[in-house]
C-alpha cells in the first residue's frame, strides 16, 4: 500500500480520535486516563486544546520559527505534568498556565526579542499579507515591546492580546488579582509613554485599547 502523504495520515487520525469514545469525555476521565498511559487520550488532549495553546503561544511571541517547536514542548511537560492537576475539570486552565511558563522562560531566554501582534485576529498563514499601515503600526509595536521586562510581556499580552479577563490572568501566572493589576499598571505605563512616539500607533491609543479597566 503507498504511505499516506503526512498530512493526510494527521487528517486520518484527527477523523480515528473523534470517533473514539475520549473525544466526547469530560476532562476529569481525560486526565485518568491520561495518567494510566493512554496514547489515544494523549492525542485527544491536543485535538482539544491545542488551537487554544497555539493562539496563546503566538499572542505572546508573534511569529518566531520557534513557536510550533514552543508548542510541541508544551504538550510534552503537560503530559510529564499531569500527575500534578489537581481539578481536572479546569484542564484548559492548568494548560493555560504552563503555556505561560513556558513562553516566559523562552523570552528571558533571548537576547532579542522581534514581532509581537495585536490586532485582534491572528493571521491564518493562508491569508494575504498585512496592509501597510498594519505592518507599520507592528513594527512600532515591536519597537516597544522589545523593551518590555519578561513578566510585562506576558502579562501584557494576556490581557491586552487575548482579552483574557484579569481573573483570568491571575489564575495563568499564579499571582493575586491585585498583583495582575500592578504589573499590568506598570507595563501599560511604560508601553503607552513609548507608544506615543509612533505616529502608526496613535489610533489604537486615542481609541484607548490598552486600558486595565
Amino acid at each position: 500500500m503507498t504511505p499516506l502523504p503526512k498530512d493526510k495520515k494527521e487528517r486520518r487520525t484527527s477523523v480515528v480520535r473523534e470517533l473514539h469514545p475520549l473525544h466526547k469525555a469530560a476532562d476529569g476521565l481525560l486526565v485518568s486516563e491520561i495518567r494510566k498511559g493512554s496514547t489515544e487520550a494523549a492525542g485527544v488532549l491536543f485535538d482539544r486544546y491545542g488551537a487554544h495553546v497555539e493562539r496563546l503561544v503566538w499572542s505572546i511571541l508573534g511569529p518566531e520559527p520557534e513557536a510550533e517547536d514552543l508548542l510541541h514542548e508544551i504538550f510534552v511537560r503537560a503530559l510529564e505534568k499531569i500527575e500534578t492537576v489537581e481539578e481536572p475539570s479546569r484542564l484548559k486552565s492548568w494548560l493555560t498556565g504552563i503555556t505561560v511558563y513556558t513562553a516566559r522562560e523562552w523570552i528571558r531566554r533571548r537576547t532579542r526579542w522581534r514581532w509581537l501582534r495585536f490586532v485582534d485576529v491572528l493571521p491564518e498563514t493562508s491569508q494575504p499579507t498585512a496592509s501597510e499601515e498594519v505592518s507599520e503600526a507592528t513594527r512600532c509595536t515591536f519597537d516597544v515591546l522589545r523593551s518590555m521586562s519578561a513578566d510585562e510581556r506576558v502579562f501584557f499580552s494576556l490581557r491586552f492580546i487575548e482579552g483574557m479577563e484579569l481573573a483570568e490572568v491571575a489564575l495563568a501566572c499564579d499571582v493575586s488579582i491585585s498583583t495582575v493589576k500592578r504589573r499590568l499598571k506598570s507595563a501599560e505605563k511604560h508601553f503607552v509613554a513609548r507608544a506615543k512616539r509612533h505616529e502608526a500607533l496613535r489610533p489604537w491609543l486615542e481609541e484607548g485599547r490598552w486600558a486595565i479597566e
